[in-house]
């Protein structure tokens, strides 16, 4: 008997860091960081954390005037009181060095001056990844996943073919010169919905058309040790995947590698967590179905190995190709490199039976994993702009903004399908793989355990404190009453 709902479990493990943005950020303001770790509070732990007098201090800053001494007075406020700050910690994050450094030097600092003299105040908010409020461990969204396996088929039902006349008209250029019109066709926001309702047989305005609606994902939760750090904070480089150099000789940079101010503080997943997220995937089966005239065309109806495969078979090559740039010009991480390639030569059967799947999601995925064979028109900041078939550039995840080797992509995903109602069987290769990436982990969640213990001892003493503060002033005031119920009754 075939089913109409068709049940499965995914369980994903970061290849490499994964930073999906919300908007949300860490502001200097609520966080510290100190000895390889940022402290995360809230307002309650300050309030506590401080005493009447910092208080009293804070409330004169930030009743100044606004101005850049003002900002660079409230970050040097919250940095220079870290050590009471860190006891209130609602969270703490691993950190790696070169971003504790950086962040070391520029709190409460002018970080840089731009083109035209002016200072720039370092600011430090460090974009947060998505995340469950409620826990406030890392969560993968099931549209983010969605998006990813889209573009994949899209790609596959075009085959690599450019865009038709017809797709032209669809776009209402016809008003457009040429120049525009050229213009228009490049930009694959326009373009992307178009191939969609063409590719996928979609009349306009008819969801139930759409094949993807029979395709249902779960977010995916966050599925590892508690103790295991679930994020870290690293800073996002951008670096040419060709090596350019001008008349004299000297090597050219992309402007955001020149200018230090583009790079971003990230929160991300770490790479090589074993299936550190897990969900659901429900695939709805319509073959027994007679043809309504309101369901998907026949032919594009996805199986679920074929999901898989034309996943694999989309982002696959884009893997390599980035590997192979990134090897190229000595940026990549060795160890990094020998694994990945280890992996995939361990896992082809899975790979090409549609059991395990490659994908891409989140910030810095790269243009070339977000469209299609055939109509990739990226659009090339250079100048004058201009529209090519891949970047120029690379945006990797590095622990110092000047760091050039040793870097890693973001945003790669290993995805692994198991049978709802069967055992999940263990990948043994991938979890040693991830035991011995994660070995220098260890030392930092000891120094976590053992400073739980004095947090806990420090909360007490700084409650019993300002307990002793609170009953002070009481007395006072109430010294104070009865002072002045004596003159009144003289």
């Amino acid at each position: 008997m075939t089913h109409f709902l068709q049940h499965y479990t995914l369980s994903y493990t970061p290849l490499s860091p994964i930073h999906i943005g919300t908007g949300d950020s860490y502001e200097p303001t609520n966080y510290v960081i100190d000895d390889g770790t940022l402290y995360e509070f809230d307002t309650g732990g300050t309030i506590t954390a401080f005493s009447n007098k910092d208080r009293e201090d804070l409330l004169k800053i930030v009743n100044g005037q606004t101005s850049e001494q003002m900002l660079k007075s409230v970050q040097k406020f919250f940095y220079e009181r870290r050590e009471a700050l860190k006891p209130w910690a609602i969270n703490a994050i691993p950190v790696l060095k070169g971003v504790a450094d950086y962040y070391g030097q520029r709190i409460g600092q002018t970080s840089n001056k731009e083109g035209d003299g002016k200072k720039v105040i370092a600011k430090l908010e460090i974009d947060r990844t998505a995340y469950n409020p409620i826990n406030r461990q890392p969560v993968l969204f099931g549209s983010s996943i969605k998006g990813a396996i889209r573009t994949a088929l899209l790609n596959q039902v075009n085959g690599k073919q450019p865009l038709s006349t017809a797709d032209a008209q669809n776009f209402s250029l016809e008003n457009l010169n040429s120049y525009e019109r050229k213009a228009r066709l490049r930009e694959q926001n326009r373009v992307f919905p178009e191939l969609n309702r063409r590719l996928f047989k979609i009349t306009k305005g008819k969801f139930e058309f759409d094949p993807l609606r029979l395709l249902q994902i779960s977010d995916a939760a966050w599925n590892e040790n508690e103790q295991s750090p679930s994020t870290q904070v690293l800073v996002s480089v951008n670096r040419k995947k060709e090596l350019k150099r001008d008349k004299h000789g000297n090597e050219i940079f992309s402007q955001a590698e020149k200018n230090e101010n583009l790079c971003k503080l990230l929160e991300s997943v770490p790479a090589w967590r074993y299936r550190a997220f897990s969900g659901h995937l429900n695939l709805q089966n319509i073959d027994g179905l007679k043809n309504s005239g309101k369901t998907p065309n026949p032919e594009l109806v996805f199986k679920i190995e074929k999901i898989a495969q034309f996943c694999s078979k989309h982002y696959l090559p884009i893997l390599k190709a980035e590997m192979k740039d990134m090897r190229t010009r000595g940026f990549l991480d060795n160890e990094w490199d020998k694994s990945i390639q280890g992996l995939l030569e361990k896992m082809t059967d899975k790979l090409l039976s549609g059991r395990a799947f490659i994908l891409r999601v989140g910030r810095h995925s790269g243009a070339e994993s977000v469209t299609i064979d055939g109509v990739r028109h990226i659009k090339i900041m250079n100048g004058n702009p201009e529209y090519q078939s891949k970047t120029k550039t690379l945006w990797l995840a590095a622990n110092d903004p000047k760091q050039r080797t040793n870097l890693l992509p973001f945003g790669w995903l290993l995805v692994e399908i198991h049978s709802h109602d069967a055992p999940v069987s263990e990948f043994q290769e991938l979890a040693e793989l991830c035991q011995l990436h994660n070995k220098s982990m260890q030392s930092w969640i000891e120094k976590q355990v053992t400073q739980k213990q004095e947090f806990i001892q420090k909360r007490k003493e700084a409650e019993a404190k300002r307990q002793e503060e609170k009953f002070e002033i009481e007395k006072i005031k109430q010294k104070e009453y009865q002072d002045q119920q004596d003159k009144l009754s003289v």
